[in-house]
């Protein structure tokens, strides 16, 4: 997993005299708090503790916030002040938070204190409108302890901290996407266009002689213990796959270290099977137990989009799957693949490491090795970027380890929302068929829909959402 760096936030608070509510008071209260924040939200903050009166200090501000490397600025409006002061800002191209407080209570006097909220109105129009800013904006009210402002905080702060150490990584592809899977190919330019991310094309032949040529290395025993620690039971007739499965994993570790690759898409058939004689379920199993996301096929919409749920979750193990049926009478679906989930996603069942049945049934010679498990009971994330992230679908779900299955690494969903709206299975079914959403779903325990669907949001990716279900096929927008 990649060094995780912390947010760098500045703030700001604009001012303005006539408003003779106590705006600097209430601003220092306010980033004391948010300082108090820094460590269970993950940033860095810098204050402007100076209210910001004129033009110039506005400029002067915008340029101390960018030469220290923001990567997020906040905007108080502690009181209303000039439009123009919100100039500068918009000029760094940094992305931006407006941030409204209350008024408090009438005075007698009964003059308006701060004029605050409108001064977001005039900051937010101008930037959408006159000032050429790139970025999406996001709005915030309420003092920095209060629900509304924490809650809202939050999620900008794992968005934008998973957005930023997103940028910069390399998704290795190793030997190609799996044929006939032409969803699944990207343009690399759309995936750095959209999100900062590089894909590295990587020789297939080349990663299997280095594995090939780790025969007599003595990490070997040490990496197959590690398979086998997580509660698995093991077939000792597939030793021979299990050591060709470590060679494997030591290989590709090592080349993410020279490579500086972040995340895996490898096209685990048919290409293992036809010239090294294994499956590959098991080592994708493994490199994301280790840190390291492995999107099976070839799948570097996949990959990428685990890595970014495993940013947002710091660190939490994620996995692939097909969602593979629907039980409209229970308004559950089967998340289902032939066998790629770390042990450590397991229920109590533990796993089994076995050979992968689509080989070895009629006779045909055992080929393994793939993780036979349920998947545990919880609340997941499923999210995802279509292929060429200019969109993304986010929906959360229950998992059910009870209800029977099929082998392979597997679970049913149910209790399923988007939105925070209850969603049928049918529903699901349709929101997904019509929006062309590619066949792998990325699964990664925990609620993290609203980031994820922030963090796409701040790079101008839109949001597929939930379609009722309906008997009659929908117009689908095709060319006449």
């Amino acid at each position: 997993m990649k060094t995780i760096r912390n947010l760098k936030v500045g703030l700001v608070g604009m001012m303005c005299t006539p408003f003779r509510g106590d705006k600097e008071h209430y601003f220092l209260e306010d980033w004391q708090t948010l300082l108090g924040l820094q460590e269970e939200l993950g940033f860095e903050l810098k204050v402007i503790e100076e209210g910001i009166y004129t033009k110039d200090e506005a400029q002067q501000s915008a340029t101390k916030l960018a030469e220290w490397g923001a990567d997020f600025i906040l905007v108080q409006s502690s009181s209303f002040a000039a439009g123009e002061f919100i100039q500068p800002f918009a000029a760094t191209k940094i992305r931006l938070g407006l941030w409204g407080v209350p008024e408090g209570v009438p005075s007698k006097e009964g003059g308006l204190p701060l004029n605050s909220f409108t001064g977001v109105n005039l900051y937010n129009s101008l930037l959408r409108t006159r000032l050429g800013y790139p970025h999406p904006i996001k709005w915030f009210f309420g003092r920095a302890e209060s629900p509304t402002f924490r809650e809202r905080f939050s999620i900008s702060m794992r968005a934008l901290r998973a957005l930023i150490n997103l940028q910069g990584s390399r998704i290795g592809l190793a030997g190609g996407v799996a044929p006939g899977f032409d969803n699944l190919i990207i343009n690399p330019e759309d995936l750095k266009r959209k999100l900062g991310v590089e894909m590295v094309e990587l020789n297939f032949e080349k990663v299997l002689e280095r594995a090939q040529l780790l025969r007599d290395d003595k990490r070997l025993e040490s990496v197959k213990s590690s398979f086998l620690k997580e509660n698995v039971q093991f077939d000792i007739g597939l030793n021979e796959h299990l050591e060709k499965l470590s060679r494997l994993q030591i290989a590709y570790l090592q080349i993410a270290e020279e490579e500086g690759i972040n995340a895996f898409a490898i096209s685990c058939w048919p290409r293992f099977q036809a010239d090294y004689g294994v499956a590959v379920c098991s080592l994708l199993g493994e490199l994301n137990t280790l840190g390291v996301p492995a999107a099976c096929e070839g799948d570097v919409p996949s990959a990428v989009s685990m890595l970014a749920l495993s940013l947002i979750s710091s660190g939490t193990v994620r996995t692939l799957m097909d969602l593979v049926t629907l039980d409209p009478a229970d308004d559950s679906v089967l998340l289902w693949h032939c066998g790629p989930t770390s042990p450590l996603l397991a229920d109590q069942r533990g796993v089994r490491m076995g050979s992968l049945w689509l080989f070895d049934q009629q006779g045909g010679t055992p080929i393994g090795l793939h993780n036979d498990l349920t998947l545990q009971a919880g609340r997941v994330t499923v999210g995802g970027f279509t292929a060429d992230f200019e969109k993304v679908l986010v929906f959360q779900g229950e998992i059910d380890p009870h209800k029977p299955s099929y082998r392979g690494s597997r679970g049913w969903l149910k209790n399923i929302q988007m939105r925070k709206k209850p969603l049928r299975a049918l529903d699901l079914a349709e929101t997904l068929l019509s929006s062309g959403f590619q066949h792998h779903y990325p699964v990664i325990y925990g609620e993290v829909e609203e980031a994820f669907l922030e963090m796409a949001a701040w790079a101008n990716i839109l949001e597929i959402k939930p379609i009722e279900y309906s008997t009659h096929l929908k117009a689908q927008g095709l060319p006449c």
